[in-house]
């Protein structure tokens, strides 16, 4: 019984960005992407909550990590 299902049967979900893009296609690529956005979007908004509405560094960070993912997708689909 799988806890987790995965995203790619390609790869693990620990692969690294050069793991995907070896092995995925854009379309792919920008499935596991999102996936990760929603990750952090909801990391975000958790630890806002934690902190009274202020960004905590960690919060700051994941906001970073949205933004990265968003312009690289961005790229994929301008492709």
């Amino acid at each position: 019984m799988e806890l987790i299902k995965p995203l790619n049967k390609k790869l693990s979900m620990f692969s690294s960005d050069p793991e995907l893009y070896a092995k995925l296609n854009n379309r792919e690529i920008i499935t596991i992407k999102l996936a990760k956005l929603d990750e952090y979007a909801k990391d975000l908004l958790h630890l806002t909550e934690k902190t009274n509405g202020e960004l905590s560094m960690s919060a700051s960070s994941k906001h970073n990590s949205i933004r990265e993912i968003l312009v690289e997708l961005n790229k994929l689909n301008c492709k």
